[in-house]
């Protein structure tokens, strides 16, 4: 009798759950409860549009049943995305809250891309798209996609040989055009039309160019007057002339 009292209260208790299971359900499927704003904040690369619509909730979206973190990796699946999060905003709406990432680089494997400064592939660039970036060339043609992390050992040396070209009084006013990476290890930088070409090596570059804008003072000349300068010996900086051998 005792048994069959315990499996009745147990049966009864397993419908109240049930019930207010099925209750509850039915309460936050309710139509007022449905998500009706979507506001995007942070985006500047990427469309409003774009970014809600990566979200792909159906129409009778409960907002108090979303998933955010799921939703918040949906959104992450643009390469433009770094960061994003995605929270309730009462009473019925959603906010997306973004970092985009920013092109620091065209990189030229199998074609042109813009890349960002964290190694990730944003786009394919058209054969008439001539971004204001310096140009970092793989040592070897691969193919790559957006959204791809290119970011290895040497992609990183070679965003950081820029970045440091870039602050180094011996080139001050001088900007680099391309930067293409040897399979020795050494970097070659393009300075564009009418100034030369500069090997050296990643490590050590500030001593290198400080080597550079030594020896341009001794000789008297400007960087412009020579047609190649490799940096990469210690002890010496060697330069060719314009017509030199």
């Amino acid at each position: 009798m005792r048994l069959t009292r315990i499996l009745a209260a147990v049966t009864l208790l397993a419908g109240v759950v049930a019930g207010s299971w099925e209750g509850y359900r039915r309460l936050v499927r309710m139509p007022y409860f449905r998500v009706a704003e979507v506001y995007v904040e942070g985006n500047l690369q990427v469309a409003t549009e774009e970014v809600v619509d990566s979200l792909d909730l159906p129409p009778d979206t409960s907002l108090l049943e979303v998933d955010l973190p799921s939703l918040s990796r949906r959104v992450l699946q643009n390469p433009w995305i770094k960061e994003a999060s995605v929270r309730r905003r009462l009473p019925l709406a959603l906010t997306i809250q973004v970092v985009e990432r920013v092109p620091e680089a065209v990189f030229i494997a199998d074609r042109r891309y813009l890349l960002s400064a964290d190694g990730v592939i944003l786009t394919e660039l058209e054969s008439d798209d001539l971004p204001t970036l310096p140009t970092l060339r793989a040592a070897t043609p691969r193919r790559v996609r957006p959204g791809d992390r290119v970011l290895s050992s040497e992609m990183a040396q070679g965003l950081a040989v820029w970045r440091q070209f870039q602050l180094a009084n011996a080139v001050q006013g001088e900007r680099a055009h391309e930067i293409a990476m040897g399979g020795d290890g050494s970097y070659t930088v393009n300075l564009g039309q009418q100034m030369p070409i500069i090997r050296l090596h990643a490590q050590d570059m500030q001593e290198q160019l400080r080597r550079l804008g030594a020896a341009l003072v001794a000789s008297g000349r400007t960087l412009g007057t020579f047609a190649a300068v490799d940096l990469r010996f210690r002890d010496r900086v060697v330069f060719r002339p314009e017509g030199g051998r």
